[in-house]
């Protein structure tokens, strides 16, 4: 027989335990159960209390804080990169080699509207100017020239036609002759031959008379082509001059004298920095609510952050399809030498106050938590429900405090509500408190620098 895989006569032959041995296992097995039953003691010992919940019964002194009716702006906030009203890209409008590059022509200078900056050489179209004056002067010429033959046709024209008269006399004459027979047929030839020939005289000259008109005419058009060609040369020798369209500051210039330039080629760039614009993207939702002349308080995001105040002068027509922005532009005037002056590339960060309708309840941020504000209600703090419009950031100088942070509502709180400032935080609904008057904010408001 087998028992747990052993022969039963092989279990059997086992030596007993010791009793020794039974007691060490016993002192081992009563040691560790005494060493969980101390680790217990210890962690129950060492376990953090709660803390103590306040009395619904003890009074809080808090905050108090009463709303009303404001009119208060609609305040959108966007950002865009400033720009210059005004800039000049400069190219050379003529194909022509650099001769003179002004003195104050450098990066960075400030030059005035109509400063020379480049001087290309003019020699060439100078010779076209020449060649132009000598061929209307030739023209001139033979203009002149036309009106002395018109002279001398006029008195041969009227000589011949006084020749055609007295030949065509003698020819009637001779007829009523012949026709008495006082003279022969021959002589009638001769005479009507005769009148022929001073006919043919009188139309010939009367011809070259006529020519005389469509010549002057062909003249006097190459005049007027020989002018416009002196006035392009000329213009051509004014473009070897080149200046600045613009007043403002020179923002590059990169050639060197005896280089070549091509007809169309950008040699300088100027901004007028004295005017600039901000383009700010806004909310789609913002139109409708945003007019022209509305205020814009900016300000330059850098290493030092400058603000500053202006109006909405345009409004685009339509809206960004793709991120859903409509876009106004507020234009901002300051000195060109102004030192911290605003440089078109910088980032802006604008709040647009689109004047709103309708007057609403103003509260602290940090009085609403979770959409609900603390009401007082008969010494205890109760809870209310409201909905948020819109955000406002500025003091309100009549509130009594002087946050600047605060959550218009988009329903108005009843009248002599008294609400807690930092109830939303800090006393739980049904406490019994104290009003007291309304705090300043903790942190204290940074002054801002304005822009000149």
């Amino acid at each position: 027989m087998f028992i747990l895989g052993i022969p039963l006569h092989t279990r059997m032959d086992l030596p007993q335990l010791s009793m020794r041995t039974r007691i060490v296992r016993g002192v081992i097995a009563l040691l560790m159960l005494a060493g969980a039953v101390g680790i217990l003691v210890v962690l129950a010992l060492t376990r953090p209390l709660p803390g103590a919940s306040e009395r619904r019964d003890e009074v809080q002194r808090v905050a108090v804080f009463r709303p009303r009716l404001i009119d208060l702006p609609r305040q959108w906030v966007g950002y865009g990169t400033v720009r210059a009203l005004a800039s000049a890209n400069i190219p050379a409008r003529v194909g022509a080699t650099v001769v003179e590059i002004a003195a104050e022509a450098k990066a960075g200078s400030t030059v005035s509207a109509g400063a020379l900056l480049v001087r290309l050489d003019d020699l060439d179209y100078r010779r076209r100017v020449d060649a132009a004056i000598q061929q209307i002067a030739a023209i001139d010429a033979q203009l002149a020239t036309l009106s002395v033959e018109e002279d001398g046709l006029l008195k041969r024209l009227a000589l011949a036609k006084e020749d055609a008269a007295i030949a065509k006399t003698d020819e009637d004459r001779t007829r009523n002759a012949m026709e008495s027979g006082a003279a022969s047929p021959r002589e009638l030839d001769r005479s009507r031959q005769q009148s022929i020939l001073m006919e043919r005289a009188q139309l010939l000259l009367q011809d070259s008379f006529n020519q005389l008109t469509p010549r002057r005419s062909a003249l006097r058009a190459q005049k007027e082509i020989q002018r416009t060609e002196q006035t392009t040369a000329q213009t051509n020798v004014d473009r070897c001059r080149i200046v600045t369209p613009i007043s403002g500051i020179l923002q590059s210039l990169e050639l060197e004298i005896g280089e070549s330039v091509v007809s169309g080629q950008v040699i300088a760039r100027v901004v007028d920095v004295s005017a600039v614009e901000i383009p700010i993207a806004l909310p789609g939702s913002a139109r409708g609510s945003v007019r022209v002349g509305d205020g814009v308080d900016f300000e330059i995001v850098g290493q030092v952050s400058r603000t500053g105040s202006t109006v909405v002068a345009r409004i685009e027509p339509e809206d960004d399809p793709l991120d859903r922005t409509m876009t106004v532009y507020a234009e901002v005037a300051q000195p060109l030498d102004a030192a911290n002056r605003i440089a078109p590339g910088e980032f802006a960060e604008a709040i647009v106050q689109a004047k709103d309708p309708i007057a609403r309840s103003a509260v602290p941020r940090r009085a609403v938590r979770a959409e609900r504000v603390m009401e007082l209600v008969d010494g205890r703090v109760v809870a209310r429900t409201v909905a948020v419009s819109h955000a406002f950031r500025g003091a309100i100088g009549d509130s009594g405090v002087l946050d600047v942070e605060w959550l218009v509502l988009a329903q108005p709180l009843p009248d002599g509500i008294v609400i807690a400032l930092d109830g939303g935080r800090r006393i739980a609904p049904g406490t019994l408190v104290q009003a007291l008057e309304a705090m300043a904010p903790t942190a204290p408001v940074q002054p801002e620098t304005p822009v000149p």
